[in-house]
């Protein structure tokens, strides 16, 4: 009888243990677990461009200013960038740079929207081309980069830092110099080590 229960009791705390640890690694999982901010592309543009201001003044302003937003929807977590390059190019692909554009890093509190204004000066462009483009009706591309690195704010620490990109986002430019507002599609790499810690812990569960 003694050894019969000392079995049940032996049982019993292996289950309780599982149990418990499958219970803790779960509560680790669910505070762990993140998701990407969601990136825009505003109030792209390009006075050059704008057909209804005919002034020298206009025409000369070679200046293209766009504003990006970044979105953390999380409730429990922080974000903080390093510094934000944009690299903008002229045509249907990446072989005529314009040049890059930063925005300074900063930390985005939970469920914060932040809106980052900025410009880029262009010196090679072939201006007259893309007015005549324009003046016709047609729309004038450009494509867009986006590079950074962001970690996550899990209560009192930053976990690893991640990959944050933005690859050959195309933009479409009319008469007005303008840009519809541009959803960017953004690719997080990367996965931090006290991630990989609880997988292999469940695994071994």
């Amino acid at each position: 009888m003694s050894d019969h229960g000392s079995s049940h009791t032996c049982c019993f705390r292996c289950t309780k243990f599982i149990l418990t640890a499958g219970l803790t690694a779960l509560f680790v999982w669910l505070s762990l677990r993140t998701s990407k901010p969601s990136c825009s592309l505003h109030n792209f543009y390009l006075p050059a461009l704008n057909l209804s201001d005919n002034s020298n003044t206009t025409r000369s302003n070679h200046t293209l200013y766009f504003q990006l937003n970044l979105n953390n929807k999380m409730k429990d977590k922080g974000v903080r960038y390093d510094k934000i390059i944009l690299s903008f190019y002229y045509g249907t692909n990446t072989s005529i740079p314009l040049g890059n554009s930063t925005i300074n890093g900063f930390y985005q509190g939970h469920d914060k929207k932040a809106k980052k204004k900025g410009k880029l000066e262009i010196e090679k462009m072939a201006w007259d081309a893309a007015l005549k483009n324009v003046t016709n009706t047609s729309k004038v591309v450009f494509r867009v980069d986006v590079a950074t690195r962001i970690s996550y704010k899990i209560i009192f620490w930053f976990g690893k830092k991640h990959n944050f990109t933005v690859e050959n986002k195309t933009v479409e430019v009319d008469g007005t110099g303008k840009s519809n507002a541009q959803q960017l599609h953004c690719y997080l790499m990367g996965l931090g080590f006290p991630l990989i810690a609880l997988v292999s812990l469940i695994l071994l569960l």
